[in-house]
């Protein structure tokens, strides 16, 4: 136990400083530089009586903005570039596509996984999951909704152990969470039967509020044969699709003949299938911005939170309002974008070239500049610019 936490120190130093030094953006890289996608906090925890190491990736516009955002807390944490790292990277890319809203991510760095995410104890020791679930409820998540601006809206992604504590949380804390996406919770006899026992509730009665829950299990995780897990899984698929539990949302995923020793959680398609009426829908027709806002209303209500309108979705109905002439209309929208994402490229070079085709020089320079004050190597912005600025 010593050396796990020798190596975790020395593990905090050597990335530390690599957080600290990074560039703050590509512009500013210089040979050498390392690389980062996020920041170590670190939480001293009353209940476990322990230091616990956090993980936290922010949106790339969080410093720029006032907007909050839904939290998607990983367990495993300290697999930075296995979870961590797959997490970050599939947010990004979903959120910035316009499929899903921006996130945050903590990752929760693992002391002992099986006594705090395991309901059955191990080794002739007691399980650990309510006071590591104490330490969730009392302290992590108020310290991240103390420390960045949060929705009231969570998902959990659940590793290997992760999954039991999930399914626990459903179980134990319901809404405390609205969104799991899982590995297989039921590892062995014993933790199906305490686990089953504990959704009895829920499958009489169902739950208050939406609840999305993915499980994702292999038939083998390398060597191992885990088809009884999969049997487990799949009886419980059974009974929640006979018995139909109000307010929650199943999804299985089933991986016959798994090759991967650590197989995946398929978390960018229970992500997916979570945001799956978030994008706007290409066949609805958008007459000004008024269009756009009503739609994402509708998914505040569906949602219990306030869903704010991506980037992408304003900008490319923009570009279609444009194509149609509807010029006052794509600018209405537009001035709306790059006021709730001020740093966006987007919304200025398109704002500036309809200024620009409209006759509006000084209107058309200032939106270019604002477009080389985020991005200095714009040259289509600054080409437009010294040629606007040389007809005065």
């Amino acid at each position: 136990m010593k050396d796990k936490f020798i190596t975790l120190a020395i593990l905090m130093v050597l990335l530390a400083v690599s957080v600290d030094a990074s560039p703050a953006s590509i512009d500013e890289a210089s040979d050498g530089d390392p690389v980062s996608i996020g920041t170590f906090r670190q939480l001293h925890s009353d209940i476990l009586g322990e230091e616990r190491l956090l993980l936290v990736n922010l949106p790339k516009d969080y410093e720029n903005s006032s907007q909050s955002y839904p939290v998607l807390f990983v367990l495993y944490g300290d697999q930075i570039r296995g979870y961590f790292a797959e997490a970050v990277h599939i947010v990004s890319r979903l959120s910035g596509e316009g499929s899903m809203p921006a996130l945050i991510i903590v990752g929760v760095v693992n002391v002992d996984r099986y006594r705090d995410l395991s309901p059955v104890g191990r080794r002739g020791n007691d399980s650990g999951i309510e006071p590591f679930s104490r330490f969730v409820v009392e302290e992590l998540m108020p310290f991240v909704e103390r420390e960045y601006r949060t929705k009231n809206f969570r998902i959990l992604m659940g590793p290997q152990a992760g999954a039991e504590f999930g399914l626990y949380t459903l179980a134990k804390r319901q809404g405390l969470f609205d969104a799991f996406i899982l590995e297989n919770p039921f590892r062995s006899p014993p933790v199906h039967e305490v686990l089953m026992s504990m959704m009895d509730e829920i499958m009489e009665k169902g739950l208050a509020s939406f609840t999305f829950l993915q499980i994702t299990c292999p038939d083998r995780e390398g060597q191992f044969d885990t088809s009884e897990q999969m049997k487990y899984a799949k009886d419980f698929t059974k009974i929640v699709a006979e018995r139909e539990p109000a307010n929650l949302t199943l999804v299985t995923n089933f991986i016959e003949q798994n090759e991967d020793f650590i197989p995946s959680l398929r978390l960018k398609d229970g992500l997916r299938e979570l945001f799956r009426d978030y994008r706007f829908p290409d066949d609805r027709e958008v007459r000004g911005l008024a269009d756009i806002t009503a739609h994402y209303a509708a998914l505040s209500e569906q949602f219990g939170f306030e869903v704010d309108i991506p980037e992408a979705a304003l900008y490319f109905k923009a570009d279609e309002l444009t194509k149609k002439g509807a010029g006052d209309a794509a600018k209405e929208i537009l001035e709306y974008l790059i006021e709730i994402y001020p740093t966006s490229v987007n919304g200025y070079w398109r704002l500036a070239n309809l200024h620009r085709e409209a006759g509006n020089r000084e209107m058309a320079l200032e939106y270019y500049r604002k477009c080389l004050e985020i991005m200095p190597n714009m040259t289509p912005a600054r080409y437009w610019m010294e040629k606007l600025e040389a007809e005065q």
